[in-house]
């Protein structure tokens, strides 16, 4: 599920409230895939995000501001049954704030289909806990609990897979000046074809689009490029380019980010 942020939160909440709760890296949109009974697995990842804002004065003449960040997203994941996963994930800030953000603990849960072939879906509920009100203030998440739930659906075939997910978002922070100007509720879809160039190697692009979190635009949206490579089985490696703006925007908020990671099942 992706969030694109306005202010002083567009390089932070995004990061965690997209990446650390079991995506299937490096892409935005999740799969259906769990890891069976009894199965882990652990995924590290990295992520730089420049955030740019161009404004335009009463004299019309244009001024941009800009700020970057980096995090570094963690997940552990458990099978529970061969349907039902259970995961938690953190992700630490080192700049321009460093912190650690919302602990995201959650399951994916397969209630229809094959996962191995053919069509299969799933439900991802999320909670997300809050952190201190200093970190808020800082732009490292938000203060207040928050959840998710997401509907998963992909298609799985030997030379393409197809993965979509419909979602929602609580988006509540502690009532603070900054902040005040937020949407509460955050409904998103994301649609991302992958194809299989062989046992090794996964190539993808990603689409999506969901309410935005500020007042400045109705919708936010996002596109991504992505690869993932297999060196030895239960080893993947994952490098993603996502480009994202407020849709409509005159100020024409935009963010660039680059994800990179790697995902081991044991």
């Amino acid at each position: 599920m992706f969030q694109a942020l306005p202010n002083q939160l567009v390089t932070t909440a995004l990061l965690v409230w997209a990446l650390p709760v079991q995506a299937y890296f490096p892409f935005q949109t999740d799969d259906t895939g769990t890891q069976g009974t009894g199965g882990n697995q652990i995924e590290i990842d990295y992520i730089y995000n420049e955030s740019e804002v161009v404004e335009f004065g009463s004299d019309g003449q244009p001024s941009t501001s800009s700020n970057t960040s980096n995090a570094f997203p963690l997940t552990y994941t458990r099978g529970v049954s061969p349907n039902i996963d259970l995961f938690v994930g953190n992700s630490l800030q080192t700049t321009p704030t460093s912190g650690w953000q919302n602990t995201a603990i959650g399951a994916k849960w397969v209630f229809a289909g094959d996962q191995k072939t053919d069509w299969s879906f799933a439900l991802k509920p999320v909670l997300l806990l809050p952190i201190t009100s200093a970190a808020q203030n800082a732009g490292l998440g938000s203060a207040e609990v928050n959840g998710s739930v997401d509907l998963i659906g992909s298609y799985l075939s030997d030379s393409y897979q197809l993965h979509i997910n419909l979602g929602y978002a609580s988006n509540r922070l502690q009532n603070t000046p900054d902040t005040s100007a937020q949407r509460a509720d955050i409904w998103s879809a994301s649609l991302a074809p992958v194809w299989v160039v062989n046992e090794q190697w996964l190539v993808g692009i990603d689409f999506g689009i969901q309410t935005n979190t500020g007042l400045n635009t109705e919708y936010s949206g996002y596109a991504q490029i992505g690869v993932s490579y297999s060196p030895v089985p239960n080893l993947q490696l994952g490098l993603g380019i996502i480009s994202s703006s407020d849709l409509g925007d005159r100020n024409n908020t935009r963010s660039t980010s680059v994800t990179a990671g790697i995902t081991y099942q044991f």
